[in-house]
């Protein structure tokens, strides 16, 4: 059964119900293992250069950020007066996305992909938390309630004909002058030596799944049995 009011985006959960409700599961891709993230690590390295959102998250957002301006402060983030900006990839327009600031990764974060850039989503906190998670909290929420649904699927790619999860071969942001991105994240990279990702992204297949009324499970149950 389908759940509405998951999120603080309506139009963005619509648009998930209508558009990929019948995208097919890329089983296969989840089974490549992964290893979750931890912050005292990583530091919200995947919150690096903001993230691009639609127009109902990011006019959520920006009233969001005014009238609990003092909220987020007490979390532990002053943002700025516009946290919604432009973006621009690869020397064109890409659509709107969270606004920046400079985040000293490289120094702190071993492994930090060289063609990262030391700059962070305004939201993220400076020990890697997100500031919009926090709030979810607070407010007796889930605590994916304000975040962007790109950010609680990380590395999760979701389209209206697949639901799959990109490797460093088939990561779409490889180009001759920038090595990935999906794959390169801590969370995102193959751990030889880790879980399979339907079991290490069950949380996120879970929520997913509430959304679209689908089951994420089941699917997997036969790949279980077969690696038992």
């Amino acid at each position: 059964m389908k759940e509405s009011g998951l999120t603080a985006f309506p139009e963005t959960e619509e648009w998930l119900r209508d558009s990929c409700a019948n995208a097919e599961l890329d089983v296969p891709a989840f089974q490549r293992r992964l290893s979750r993230c931890e912050l005292s690590s990583c530091r919200g390295m995947c919150c690096y250069d903001g993230v691009y959102v639609d127009r109902d998250t990011a006019d959520a957002l920006q009233q969001i950020s005014q009238e609990r301006a003092a909220e987020f402060q007490e979390i532990g983030v002053t943002l700025p007066s516009i946290v919604i900006t432009e973006g621009v990839w690869r020397d064109q327009s890409a659509g709107l996305k969270t606004a920046t600031k400079f985040t000293d990764f490289r120094s702190k974060v071993r492994d930090f992909p060289n063609h990262f850039d030391d700059t962070s989503c305004v939201f993220r906190c400076d020990d890697g938390r997100c500031s919009l998670q926090m709030l979810g909290v607070k407010d007796g929420k889930h605590p994916w309630f304000y975040k962007p649904r790109t950010c609680w699927l990380h590395p999760i790619n979701v389209s209206p004909d697949r639901i799959t999860l990109y490797d460093e071969k088939t990561d779409p942001y490889c180009f001759p002058d920038y090595d990935g991105y999906l794959s390169r994240t801590f969370c995102g990279r193959t751990v030889p030596l880790g879980r399979p990702a339907y079991e290490v992204l069950q949380p996120e297949l879970d929520f997913l799944g509430r959304i679209l009324g689908r089951d994420f499970t089941s699917p997997f149950r036969a790949v279980r049995t077969e690696g038992a």
